[in-house]
Formats: C-alpha cells, structure tokens, sequence
C-alpha cells in the first residue's frame, strides 16, 4: 500500500543531499576590477613614467577625464590608446593594398561590375 509519508520522508532526505552539495560547491569570485582611478592606474596599465603622463597630457595626446583640478583615467581607454600604436605586419600590409587595388579596378568599371552590357558597346 502507498504511505505518502514515506514518500514525503524519501522526497526530504535527497532534498538534505542536495542541499549539503550545494553548499560544499564554491562559485570563484572574480576579483573587482577597477575601471576608473588615478595617476597610478595609468602607470600601471602603461607602463609610462608620471612625467611622461603629464607631458602627453598637456600635448593633448593621452586620454583623461578631467573634473575640476582632478584627473581621472579609464582603463578601457587606456588599453585602447596602446592598441592605437600597433603597427601593421609587412603580411599585412600587402594584403591592404592588394584589397585596395582591386576595389579601384572595379570602380573603374561600375557598369561592367553592375552586368551592364550595353555600357561596352560602342554606339
């Protein structure tokens, strides 16, 4: 015969193991990373000298956020300043100017590229 409260019993002991489970499992925590900060961080994330900040700074060629007299750096746009001075692979740039020399080749000829044939007769 059906003893709903041995079934209510069996239901609630593997509930207990799930639940002992759970609670061993650790979730790792990404440590905070700090986006905004000061001088420090632009040092750190650059690798540049404080003076050689400043100096960039006043010729207008290092990305800051200035709030009254205090400066502020993001570190995305930090990251993505230094990426600004990759320079292309030889590879590379080959590749570029082949892909620019035949866009020019085929904007020579817009309607032959169009399957106008009527634009390579003479009339």
């Amino acid at each position: 015969m059906f003893n709903p409260f041995e079934e209510l019993q069996l239901r609630l002991i593997r509930l207990e193991a799930i639940l002992v489970e759970l609670q061993s499992v650790t979730i790792p925590v990404a440590p905070t990373d700090k986006q905004l900060g000061g001088i420090e961080l632009a040092m750190q994330i650059t690798g540049l000298a404080q003076s050689t900040i400043y100096n960039l700074i006043s010729e207008g060629r290092f990305p800051h956020i200035k709030r009254g007299r205090k400066l502020y750096f993001s570190k995305p746009q930090l990251e993505a300043w230094i990426l600004e001075g990759t320079l292309q692979t030889l590879y590379e740039l080959e590749e570029e100017i082949q892909r620019h020399l035949s866009e020019e080749g085929n904007s020579d000829k817009p309607d032959q590229a169009n399957g106008n044939p009527s634009a390579t007769q003479n009339s």
